[in-house]
Formats: C-alpha cells, structure tokens, sequence
C-alpha cells in the first residue's frame, strides 16, 4: 500500500492530466454526480477520487488504475458514446475499445513510472508494473498473425515466402527488426516490418536519426529546393503552407534528384511506385461505387483542390522555383531544365506524393512544434487495432525518431510481423487515407445517424450553469416555439449530449444514451421536461412506456431509411464478396485493379450494413 505523500501527488498527477484530456469540464461533471450517487468526497483537487484509494485496504490496484486511465483518455467522439448515468460506476470498467485501452495503458504506465520516482520502487508499484505488462500483453499486443484486409487476406504461402525475403537492419536503426520489401513488380505490395530479437517492455524498437527524417524542417537542411525556397522572398510563403512544401520537396527529391541523388534514397526506395487503391487516384467509375458515402466529397474536393495546385505550379510557381534553384546553385547549368521540372510535377506525381503522405506521414512533437514528418523504416509498420508499438516520439534538442513497443516482445514473437495501431479509424477513414479496409467488421466502424443538431448545443454548460437560450431545429408540443427550444438547449448543454456535433450507431448496433437521451427530448410529453429537468441525470433516465417506444421506433425508421440509401442489400453484397473470394485465399491478381477496388467499397458498405442489422434487433427487442 502506498504512502500519504505520494498519494496527495498521485492526486495531482490524475488531476492534472484530467485537466489537459478532451472534455475535462463534462468529466469533472459526471464524476461528481458520481460522487452523488456513492457518498464518495468529491473536490477539485482530487476529481478521481485518488483518496479513495488511500483509505482503502488494497491500496492502488490495476483496475483502479485503468478505469481512472480510460477517463482521462477518452476524446470526444469516444466520450459522448460512453456518456450515462453509469459511465462512472460501470461503462469504465470494461475495455471501452481497443484505442482507448492502448491510450489508458500508457497513461497508467506513466503513472507507475512517476510513483516509482517518488517512491524508490515499492513493492507496490513494482507489483503494480508486473500486472500492468500481463495485461498488455493480453489485451493491446496482437495474438494472431494478422493481415491487412484489403481486397483480400493475405494467403499464408505468399506470407511464408515473403518472410525468406526478410532484410535485416543492420546499421544503428535497429538490431530488434527486419523488414519485407515491396515486392517486385506489384503495386499492391507495400512491405512489412519483422521482429528479430525480444525487446522488453517499454523497451525501444528502433531509432531513426533525425537527419533521415523528412519534414520541413529536414528540408530546409538537406533539400536544394527547400533551401532555395527559404532564400527567395517571393517564395518564402510556402514555408506557411506545410503541406504544399512537403508535397514540392518530395516531388522534387523523387522526381528530379531521383533515389541515387536524393538525401532521402533510403525511404524514397521503400515507398511504392503507385497507391492504386486509395481513391484520390480512382477513375470516376470506382468512385461511383462510394455514392451515398460522405467521403465521396472528401475525396472529391482533394481531387479539385490537387489539379488546382498542380495549375499553379505549371501556370505560375515553376518559373519562380527554377530561378531560385539557379541563384542557390550559382548556374542555371547546375539546374534542371524547366521542361525536365515541368515533367517532373506532372499531376500523377503530386497524387503520388499526396498519397504518400496520406498513407506514411507521422505527426509528430519536434522540438515544441507540431508537424508531419516521413520516418524511413517506422512508416513500413501496418495497421491493426492491436498494436506491438506504443510510443512514437522524437528526443528534443535534435535527436531522433524513437518507437518503443507496449508489451514485451518475447521469444516466441521473433519472425512474426510488427504492427502498430493508427488510431481509432473506420473503415472509409483507413480506405481514403491509406487504400485499405480491416474487412467488413472493424470495431471502430459507426453507422452516421441523420439528426440535426443546433450549433449553439456543441458547447458544454459550464461549472457556473451558464446557458444562452438559442434555437432548436426540435417542434414544440405546446407553448411558445422558444420556450421549449431554451429547455431543449439548456439540457443538451447541461449532459454535452451535442459534443461532437453529429450523431452515429456504433459497431456493436447499440444506440449510445446520449443518442436515445437527445431522441427523448425531441419526443417527450410537455410534463415530463419538468421530470427530465429534476432528475440528476435528465434525458438520460427512461421517461413513460409511450416515448420510450416512440424513441425507439424513431430510431428503427431512421436506421431502416439510411439501409435504403444504398442501391444494395447486405445480401447481395456479402453473396459478392463470397464470389470473389475463394477459401482463404483471393482470386485478384495485380491487374485486377478495378475489381480490387470494387471489392474495397463492397466491404466497406458490409461494415455499416451489419451495424444497421445489429440495430434493427435491437429496436426488435425494445419495441
């Protein structure tokens, strides 16, 4: 059990890091209500009833910790779908999904590291460090050898034959890792990273020099067109404009310096050639199969907003990069020709380069700033919601790149493929970004649920109570249309029930509370606002059988009406992904390249009709 001293600072070091996590104000709500409910002291100074702990005959334990931990990671989007009158005493105590139990368990490493600083390694936190590595080890590291599932799961000959094809790191990256090269002539191969040697706990997997980096700040060392842009005034306000100055300098560095020339030949040579299956490049046909999708727009505006940067390099930024690439070089002899730049940043090669970094970029803290940056060997590691990495971070005052792994790397996971979690993705956000789907059941899936929400919701109530009454798009069932707006609004601010401004059904079908909370204020009788407005937990509580059942009919209609949308059913989409796939294996060879990405849309269209199948049971089983 640990001491008073460092409990009080244990107290600070939670309080501290409630107050920096997204949504502090609503937490610190809900917990005191919490505190409500249980007789638990509630103050300030200790919202996560850290005391408690003190008092108590156990001391710290790792449940304690986590659900503490699971608080203070969620973000917004996480945290609305938790909000409810038990998300304290209950929903906290479960694994809430897997990005957010990769988050908690840093933060808890965090927290045994700290109190062993400030104790000299007791014997509790040190049993503390032991249970929180078993449970890494069974809950965030991958168990099975996963594969990306793009337009298919990858057949286990081509995994064995890839893995004979291994290229040891043999410099001072790494000695813990090895990685599979794309392969030859495929432009669906990306490559892999490997593990070759235990790495303990926390412990680092690889470094990378921050030289061999490419951000801007990179590029203003090592870039001839980085430097030059930096010493032309009339340039000088690309350095503003990141994402165009990295798309410049890679084009630059791939296309005209080329990989023998460039600084960065190492992670040019491990980038591929073409990225055919992320929809920026789409031919119009493919797109048409995300129709109904709002990524389409995404995409589409990209499209728009890449040919209208590619005219301007071609119509106004060329002849200006040119004179400055002759004034850094001294000659125009020493400068490639406009024509050969003018190729050079043709429109496919700012897809390339857009894509590239859509799919390998890390943002990352350098030295205070906040930036995207391409690490060579780091951007090999695939996704899966389980991760072997844990930290990505660069050293301050010029050092490098460093990956540490969450769970230990044992014996038994030498020769296995590394992988690392991109955070809590769904599936249209992996396929636009990155060109793949994790197959029709991604955890991180949600179903967008249609329901106008009023801007001026968006914002918590604050401590003091402080809400200005503003419309709401909600009718009224008597009395004045403002009245019933005011109340509306003021308990949408009181519970954040509008926090991420938008709605949604998760994977698992189930409508969130704060979904059914809001649903029942649209639809509740005008005596039960009186009800909702007395009751600590408001909208969240049940009112009367009839608005129940309205609530949950609403829900049915809608879900029912977002499934028509599409022009087909979940039968027909899975009796197609059925025909294209044969056994383990995948009937897609390296031409197939419009079915490839057919195949990624019909996937991606499974994902949300399942949830909206999974919902519909449970509006079967509640009406």
């Amino acid at each position: 059990m640990l001491t008073s001293t460092p409990l009080a600072n244990a107290a600070q070091w939670f309080a501290a890091q409630l107050n920096k996590s997204d949504g502090a104000e609503v937490k610190r709500r809900f917990l005191r209500w919490h505190a409500g409910d249980t007789g638990m002291p509630y103050c300030d100074e200790d919202p996560l009833f850290v005391q408690a702990v003190n008092v108590s005959r156990t001391g710290w334990t790792l449940p304690e910790l986590l659900w503490r931990a699971r608080l203070v990671a969620l973000d917004e989007r996480t945290l609305w779908e938790c909000l409810d009158a038990h998300m304290v005493a209950r929903r906290l105590l479960d694994v809430i999904d897997p990005w957010n139990e990769q988050l908690a368990v840093k933060l808890a490493w965090y927290f045994v590291e700290e109190q062993q600083r400030t104790e000299s390694s007791s014997a509790s936190s040190c049993a503390l460090w032991t249970a929180l590595e078993e449970y890494a080890a069974a809950t965030i590291k991958p168990h099975d050898t996963l594969a990306l599932t793009g337009t298919c799961s990858t057949p286990t000959a081509l995994r064995d034959a890839e893995h004979s094809q291994c290229v040891t790191v043999t410099d001072a990256w790494s000695d813990k890792v090895s990685f599979i090269p794309m392969k030859s002539g495929s432009d669906y191969s990306e490559g892999s990273l490997r593990c070759t040697a235990p790495v303990p706990s926390r412990g680092t997997l690889l470094q990378v020099p921050r030289s061999a980096m490419f951000f801007v700040g990179s590029l203003l060392q090592y870039c001839s067109l980085g430097r030059a842009i930096a010493a032309e005034p009339s340039l000088r306000g690309l350095l503003e404009n990141e994402e165009a100055m990295l798309a410049l300098c890679l084009v630059y560095e791939r296309f005209v310096e080329g990989l023998d020339r460039s600084h960065w030949g190492r992670l040019l040579g491990h980038c591929p050639e073409r990225y055919p299956t992320i929809p920026t490049a789409w031919e119009l046909g493919d797109l048409a199969e995300l129709d109904g999708l709002d990524m389409l727009d995404d995409i589409l505006a990209k499209r728009n907003q890449l040919h209208n940067f590619a005219e301007q390099i071609q119509n106004s930024l060329l002849p200006l990069l040119h004179r400055a690439l002759s004034t850094l070089n001294g000659t125009t002899a020493a400068t490639p020709s406009l024509a050969d730049m003018s190729a050079a940043f043709a429109w496919e090669h700012l897809v390339w380069a857009q894509s590239t970094f859509d799919s390998r970029a890390f943002t990352l803290n350098v030295d205070g700033a906040v930036v995207m940056a391409l690490v060579p060997l780091a951007d090999m590691v695939n996704h899966s919601n389980r991760t072997d990495v844990l930290v990505r971070k660069v050293e301050p005052s010029g050092g490098p790149f460093i990956m540490q792994v969450g769970a230990a790397l044992t014996a038994a996971d030498v020769g296995r493929e590394l992988w690392m979690s991109y955070g809590p993705l769904q599936n249209w956000e992996l396929l636009q970004h990155y060109g793949f789907v994790l197959g029709p059941d991604n955890v991180h899936d949600k179903l967008p649920f249609p329901l106008a929400l009023p801007a001026e919701a968006g914002t918590a109530e604050s401590e003091s109570g402080d809400a200005k009454a503003a419309p709401a798009p909600f009718s009224c069932e008597e009395g004045t249309a403002s009245d019933w707006d005011g109340r509306r609004l003021a308990l949408m601010r009181r519970y954040a029930l509008c926090l991420p401004r938008r709605c949604w059904i998760p994977h698992s079908g189930v409508p969130p509370a704060a979904l059914l909370a809001l649903l029942r204020m649209q639809l509740a009788h005008a005596n039960e606002f009186d009800i909702m407005e007395s009751r600590r937990y408001g909208p969240f509580e049940p009112l009367s059988p009839s608005t129940e059942l309205a609530v949950v009919s609403l829900v049915k209609r809608t879900v029912a009406c977002v499934v028509e949308s599409f022009p087909t059913t979940l039968a027909e989409d899975e009796a197609t992904l059925a025909e294209l796939h044969g056994g383990n294996g995948c009937r897609l060879g390296d031409d197939d390249e419009p079915t490839r990405n057919y195949v990624l849309c019909v996937q991606l269209r499974v994902g949300l009709k399942r949830i909206a199948s999974r919902c519909l049971e449970w509006c079967a089983l509640h009406c």
